[in-house]
């Protein structure tokens, strides 16, 4: 099976139906506003990266990674609906894993038993290699006024030597915060 992650540096290369996924795979509180994600494309934020997945020329999702000092993270990553259970996301975090090569990828998943799909999720990133930070208190900052803190938990691919270094980084370069 190969999945390939085409980096999108022009937003005309975004296929229409990466915009309704994003909506639809994240509440509103998990996700930056669509704008943001375009003007980050546009200005070449060196950074951020976008990608859009495709298997045999056909688009089945989306990732968005930043490099961050030490570590690579992975703010949003969804597979289309009729595309998922096929191995296809597995296959996706595997090859991101290692494009961060001697770093750590790390993602924020929601608490386990906080909705229908967290357990699943969590066991999932689980068999790509991914471990929880169980014991690591975390918050997601709220993307924009007038939206709530939420409790997240972190993973990642390999030992974060400072959580809460880490957290600081990233609350200050991906959240504004």
């Amino acid at each position: 099976m190969e999945i390939i992650l085409q980096k999108i540096n022009n937003t005309a290369d975004i296929p229409f139906e990466i915009k309704d996924l994003y909506h639809g795979a994240f509440p509103e509180e998990e996700r930056r506003e669509w704008s943001d994600i375009i003007r980050r494309i546009e200005t070449g934020d060196p950074i951020f990266n976008f990608y859009v997945l495709q298997h045999n020329s056909e688009t089945i999702g989306f990732i968005t990674l930043w490099n961050l000092p030490g570590a690579l993270y992975c703010e949003h990553f969804a597979v289309s609906h009729s595309c998922r259970n096929k191995g296809y996301g597995a296959e996706v975090v595997k090859k991101v894993i290692a494009m961060a090569g001697s770093r750590p990828l790390v993602l924020e998943v929601e608490l386990p038993g906080s909705s229908d799909f967290a357990d699943s999720r969590i066991s999932f990133y689980k068999r790509c290699g991914m471990e929880p930070l169980e014991d690591f208190p975390y918050w997601q900052p709220p993307y924009r006024q007038g939206l709530p803190e939420v409790a997240m938990m972190l993973m990642s691919s390999s030992p974060l030597p400072d959580p809460t270094a880490f957290a600081m980084i990233l609350h200050t370069i991906v959240y504004n915060q």
